[in-house]
């Protein structure tokens, strides 16, 4: 830390600064760590425009030379995936009482750590609820059948997401459609969340050594893979309730709200390149006096955008009521 100033006019920018530190640093490495879907997905940058473009290349026709006969040229079709990024997200604390913010460090930390800890989970919201919507879309056109639709299992009766049996036999499915469609699902991942990951674990050929050797331990409740894609438990696929989200706006068509009936996710199968994410801000921390208010504030802050890339590499299992 550098020696502070003896210049009383830049003593409270050179507190702020200090203050900054140690709670942003905070707050990114709550961020880091909390985070799913950040190191999963790629994130790419998004400067000078609003909107990140990536290109859709069709499928290559392939045909026999006939000796004496000119082979004739099949244009290769193009298309495209955008996300934009639109919409800063806040969160904002403040302290009434100058002394105890500057000198209590535990105060500011626990701050850092819950706004880590809240950005983390709206961020691997978004994410899953775009992989969620991908599912369900069909594949794109004018590209030749080159990239395939998405896969959604619905399960046919109420109950049917807690009978283990039923919950990998869809998941199943999903897999191997992917693996029809030439996708590499080693590098796939199958975010399920806590009552569903009991519901598999109770699935003898998941953790029996007979099925799969050194797949899981029951008594510690874990299992690694389903049909060799990893599995991954967390709380922060929708769960069945309609979501009304932040990110959503007039211009993307609400594009990240759920109707309860999509959002009764027991399963979610995707791909890396499944999604396209860019961000215009990354997570930043701030701390800053406003006279006005004669109030110390504290905000983490960032701007990102994410929307399906890819159909196919996308497969979600809903439920019934």
């Amino acid at each position: 830390m550098a020696n502070p100033p003896t210049d009383s006019t830049h003593l409270s920018d050179f507190v702020s600064a200090d203050m900054i530190d140690q709670y942003g640093g905070t707050v990114d490495s709550q961020f880091a760590k909390k985070s799913i879907m950040r190191k999963f997905v790629p994130v790419k940058p998004v400067r000078g425009t609003d909107t990140l473009l990536n290109r859709r290349v069709g499928k290559t026709a392939l045909q026999a030379i006939t000796p004496g006969v000119r082979p004739e040229v099949t244009a290769t079709l193009f298309g495209k995936a955008t996300v934009t990024v639109d919409t800063l997200i806040l969160a904002r604390d403040n302290r009434s009482q100058l002394n105890e913010f500057q000198t209590d460090f535990a105060a500011r930390q626990e701050i850092g750590v819950d706004h880590g800890k809240e950005i983390a989970k709206f961020f691997d919201e978004a994410f899953l609820i775009m992989g969620t919507h991908g599912a369900a879309l069909s594949a794109p056109s004018n590209l030749g059948g080159a990239l395939g639709a998405g896969q959604t299992t619905t399960l046919t009766a109420a109950g049917d997401q807690i009978d283990s049996d039923k919950l990998y036999t869809a998941i199943e499915g999903i897999v191997v459609a992917m693996q029809l469609d030439d996708m590499d699902t080693d590098e796939c991942a199958i975010f399920v969340n806590p009552t569903q990951h009991a519901v598999l674990l109770n699935n003898q050929k998941l953790i029996d050594r007979d099925f799969s050797t050194d797949n899981g331990d029951f008594a510690d409740g874990k299992f690694k893979t389903l049909m060799g894609v990893p599995v991954v438990m967390t709380n922060r696929l929708p769960d069945g309730a309609a979501i009304t989200h932040l990110l959503s706006n007039a211009a993307n068509s609400n594009a990240y709200d759920m109707t309860a009936a999509e959002a009764r996710v027991a399963a979610l199968v995707l791909h890396p390149k499944a999604l396209l994410a860019g961000e215009t801000i990354p997570l930043t921390s701030d701390v800053f006096f406003d006279k006005v208010e004669r109030s110390w504030f504290i905000d983490s802050f960032l701007a990102f955008g994410v929307a399906n890339r890819l159909p196919g590499a996308c497969g979600s299992v809903i439920y019934a009521v």
